[in-house]
């Protein structure tokens, strides 16, 4: 009940605004999806002080690249706006756990590869994460929010899959585990 499953669609790479935080919450019978969108750059603080609800002390984050991406982007955009992001909790990043545990059988670790090997599903029709951008810089310039439904259900199936990979790691995954290493003196 305290895993929060979270991908982002922002604008950019870098210190860009982020305009979509999907969140995937236990919500006591069922897995809930639920997304922050912002219908215009201004609601960036608002869908950030909505997600920062969902965080507690005792949150298991899970995401995919999120250590090095989703985290920082969040705790960046955040921190501009003067919202608190109180997490303290689990970050399970399933980029760095899918290299440990299927890398070595694939043919790259990226979320849609391991969605098809290790899933076995395949996305029709999706819209490429690289053109997501673009569609919502038309969506906010023309109001035409045609694009916005595939943006949106690309949030939802990567939020699906991180929870199937999670379901689909190997009992032994902590003995998989890089070993920390000592601090050199």
């Amino acid at each position: 009940e305290d895993v929060l499953f979270v991908d982002l669609e922002t604008t950019g790479l870098s210190n860009t605004p982020v305009f979509l935080i999907g969140a995937m919450v236990w919500d006591g019978s069922a897995l809930s999806v639920r997304q922050y969108f912002a219908r215009s750059l201004d609601e960036e603080r608002a869908i950030l002080s909505l997600f920062a609800e969902l965080l507690s002390p005792a949150t298991w984050l899970v995401t995919f690249n999120g250590k090095s991406f989703d985290w920082p982007f969040v705790q960046n955009r955040a921190y501009r706006h003067g919202v608190d992001v109180p997490f303290h909790g689990t970050h399970v990043d399933l980029l760095h756990v899918g290299r440990r545990v299927w890398g070595d059988n694939l043919p790259n670790c990226r979320l849609q590869t391991l969605e098809r090997f290790i899933c076995d599903r395949t996305r029709v029709g999706d819209i490429p994460s690289s053109e997501i951008p673009a569609a919502y810089r038309r969506f906010t310039r023309t109001g035409d929010a045609s694009e916005m439904a595939s943006v949106l259900e690309h949030n939802a199936l990567d939020l699906i899959t991180l929870a199937d990979l999670i379901t689909r790691l190997p009992a032994d995954v902590a003995r998989a585990a890089p070993r920390r290493r000592r601090a050199r003196r």
